[in-house]
């Protein structure tokens, strides 16, 4: 009997083994960067992309997010806090990018932007790959690295979405925003971007509805561009949303049954389980993307 217990505790202790090496293994190959961008403010971007990363939390992956959304981030804002250091600190060299990192929701993690600070705004190329090397500083350290872009096409958004692995498109069904989510997709295509595009419909009146919605605007850019875009979900408009917003908490935690939050969920689903973006490289890699293509830009994307 006993010799048959340690032959358990010793397959046990193998299996245990494997397990880890497994996770350190993919854990060293690096993070996945997924850029979450708009053509239209006031979409929805922000809180979404705040959410998907507690969703991701919840599910045992390690997430860090980036508010590159410059001059007008608010991710701190959406959670009620006023963060000791921001993007602008790295700018003004004052601290390391590990020095900026907060600590959020079940141990997401949160490197803040600057809200009021116009200079972020109109950074030069400089000044950008600056703060893009001290990503190198946090190599390994996340499953995922969630980059809330700011909206539109300017130059510094689009620099921010080609150097990702892939990128969240968000919008929602209204007019305007239909048509500058189609503005983005041509945009980044005509920058040759190599990032792969998924489409997000966020505050749907139904799945259903939300789904045809993100159909026309997909059917169009690739009938127009020639580019595949895929569609990643949909968001149901949801009351709760709202709420969550003028309480300055999380939606997915505050009202984890509400319609929203569980669609959510199943986006933070699809992202695990299924097939990933190739990868692009590690953070010396997107840095060097960022750099070039900050330089590179034609100039009408500033």
């Amino acid at each position: 009997m006993a010799e048959q217990a340690d032959q358990l505790r010793a397959w046990i202790k193998r299996q245990s083994a494997k397990v880890q090496e497994e996770i350190f293994e993919r854990r060293n190959q690096g993070s996945r960067i997924v850029a979450v961008t708009s053509g239209k403010g006031g979409v929805g971007k922000s809180q979404l992309t705040l959410n998907l990363a507690i969703a991701l939390q919840q599910r045992g992956q390690r997430v860090v997010i980036l508010d590159a959304d410059l001059g007008l981030a608010n991710i701190n804002i959406l959670l009620g806090y006023e963060p000791s250091f921001t993007l602008w600190d790295v700018v003004q060299k004052r601290v390391s990018m590990k020095d900026v990192l907060q600590q959020g929701p079940l141990g997401l993690r949160i490197i803040p932007g600057a809200s009021g600070i116009s200079q972020l705004a109109s950074l030069d190329d400089v000044e950008i790959s600056g703060i893009i090397e001290g990503f190198q500083d946090l190599e390994g350290e996340c499953d995922w690295l969630l980059v809330d872009t700011g909206a539109g096409i300017a130059a510094n958004v689009l620099s921010f979405v080609l150097a990702a692995d892939e990128a969240l498109v968000v919008t929602n069904p209204e007019p305007p925003a239909l048509a500058d989510a189609y503005g983005l997709i041509k945009s980044i295509w005509e920058a040759q971007g190599n990032v792969r595009l998924q489409l997000v419909m966020n505050r749907s009146k139904s799945l259903k509805h939300g789904e045809e919605m993100g159909m026309r605007v997909i059917n169009l850019a690739e009938r127009m561009l020639n580019q595949p875009v895929g569609f990643f979900g949909v968001v149901r408009e949801d009351l709760h949303a709202q709420q969550a917003v003028s309480r300055q908490e999380p939606l997915i935690l505050l009202y984890p049954s509400s319609m929203a939050a569980q669609d959510i969920g199943d986006l933070a689903d699809q992202m695990i389980h299924r097939v990933k973006p190739p990868k692009r490289g590690r953070w010396g890699q997107f840095v060097h993307r960022m750099s070039s293509l900050l330089s590179s830009l034609p100039k009408e994307f500033g």
